[in-house]
């Protein structure tokens, strides 16, 4: 019974190995190079890091986030109404389910509709 676990175990112990070895290769070669204050900094994006560590952004930003979630969402629930459409059609329920989408569209469109009028959308407003 032991002999057909052997490859498990067996596999295990290469995957503790390699693990092991890439830790140990790491700490090695980490500690032959120099080191000075450009290769100490932390690097994202291309940039300095220059100022606080938490910036402030505006209002807007946030709201044009929440608007593509809002996109977002209503492209994930289109897409399986859009495939499983023809087969509520060939049931009887396609005109049924077509206005349920309908309706659904629509409540997202005045939605994008409240946030144009508040000015959501216009980058050159204050606020």
């Amino acid at each position: 019974m032991l002999r057909e676990f052997i490859p498990v175990l067996f596999s295990i112990g290469v995957a503790v190995a390699i693990a092991v070895g890439a830790i140990v290769v790491a700490l090695i070669l980490g500690k032959v190079g120099q080191r000075n204050q450009g290769k100490d900094l932390a690097y994202e994006c291309g940039k300095d890091p220059i100022g606080g560590g938490s910036a402030r952004f505006s209002v807007k930003f946030y709201l044009v986030a929440m608007i593509f979630i809002l996109f977002d969402i209503e492209v994930i629930f289109m897409y399986p109404w859009a495939v499983s459409l023809m087969e509520f059609h060939r049931s009887g329920l396609g005109w049924q389910v077509f206005g349920l989408m309908l309706v659904f569209v629509l409540l997202v469109e005045v939605g994008h509709w409240y946030a144009y009028k508040k000015g959501v959308f216009d980058w050159n407003k204050r606020g």
